[in-house]
């Protein structure tokens, strides 16, 4: 049986997503109750080098590949996407108050929210792009393969 119904795709990897994304939080259970500056960094590096790798195979070389194929300029929709992305970030950026971990100013417009509510803004706007990559991956999935989907 082949699920083609975009949306049922689209639960199925947004599911899968949340069940990766718990796991790798879970990780903080096998982790004494403090950490060392040094793994804290290394964490985060690893973090930031896997997000990378997964934006650069992912999404900007198949980004290239396709453009390539429709006979457009590689670089244009790529270089395009990446910045109307980062100007989509900046605006949100600047539109909602919220609050980074480990910060005790917040930032955007003056608000009177909690610090909680201010740290879920923050996540959310972390959030947003990634549940469009994922929309959109399994939204193409159909048409593009699986494989596509699953990097």
């Amino acid at each position: 049986m082949t699920i083609t119904n975009p949306y049922i795709l689209a639960a199925i990897g947004t599911g899968f997503t949340f069940l990766m994304t718990a796991l790798g939080a879970a990780t903080i259970f096998l982790i004494r109750k403090e950490m060392k500056q040094g793994m804290q960094s290394a964490f985060l590096g690893f973090a930031a080098g896997v997000m990378i790798a997964a934006s650069v195979w992912s999404l900007l070389i198949p980004s290239m590949e396709q453009a390539k194929e429709l006979g457009m300029p590689e670089w244009l929709p790529a270089g395009g996407g990446f910045v109307l992305g980062g100007l989509f970030l900046l605006a949100l950026d600047k539109a909602l108050p919220h609050l980074h971990p480990g910060s005790d100013e917040p930032e955007g417009p003056k608000s009177s929210l909690k610090r909680t509510t201010m740290l879920v803004f923050a996540v959310t706007l972390h959030n947003i792009p990634e549940g469009m990559a994922v929309g959109l991956s399994f939204a193409l999935s159909t048409s593009a393969g699986a494989s596509t989907t699953l990097a």
